[in-house]
């Protein structure tokens, strides 16, 4: 390669770059992406998706680069790509839900609540989440359908086909478990902060 690169035909850097010349797609890059990226900008309203678009065409591109063909131009082609990725995302759009599920009302902050008191509530709810998940399968069964899911006692035997002391028991240690899990947390959360 004695030629500038910037020099170089579209053809001669893509078989530069499938040859293992990672820098020739990078001149390649530079040479459409503003081009590519505005007609990615005619189709979105908002400037930040088009830059994501514009990173997924640039990824895209480059992993399917061997199947280009010289039918048409590299922009052209790379122009196609970009099309087809923004049309993927609108139609992702479509099938996302208007609403909100019921896991992801942990974000939002409740009236009256500061981001301050929000952010910590969603704090608090993850690593209560993280100290449930450690937990055992029957100990995490059994504190789930009882506390959180307020079975009633004997509806938790039924449904893990026990007896009823026998989940008051597993229940009784669970709790102890998860509150022992909860100060390890805690101390640990304590611990990283002085240092």
């Amino acid at each position: 390669m004695n030629a500038p690169l910037a020099t170089l035909e579209d053809k001669t850097l893509i078989r530069l770059t499938l040859a293992g010349h990672a820098e020739c797609f990078g001149v390649l890059m530079d040479r459409h992406l503003g081009a590519v990226k505005k007609r990615i900008s005619a189709m979105v309203r908002n400037p930040a998706d088009a830059d994501d678009l514009s990173q997924e065409v640039s990824l895209k591109v480059w992993r399917h680069l061997a199947q280009y063909r010289s039918e048409a131009s590299f922009r052209t082609w790379m122009t196609r790509v970009a099309i087809n990725e923004t049309l993927q995302s609108h139609r992702r759009e479509k099938r996302r839900p208007v609403c909100l599920s019921i896991s992801e009302f942990n974000g939002l902050a409740a009236s009256g609540e500061s981001p301050h008191q929000s952010l910590a509530r969603a704090e608090v709810t993850q690593v209560v989440r993280r100290a449930v998940a450690g937990l055992d399968r029957n100990h995490r069964q059994v504190l789930i359908l009882r506390d959180l899911e307020e079975h009633s006692a004997r509806d938790t035997a039924q449904f893990i086909q026990s007896t009823i002391p026998a989940v008051k028991s597993r229940l009784y240690r669970a709790r102890l478990k998860l509150s022992a899990a909860l100060q390890q947390s805690r101390f640990q959360t304590l611990a990283s902060a002085e240092t």
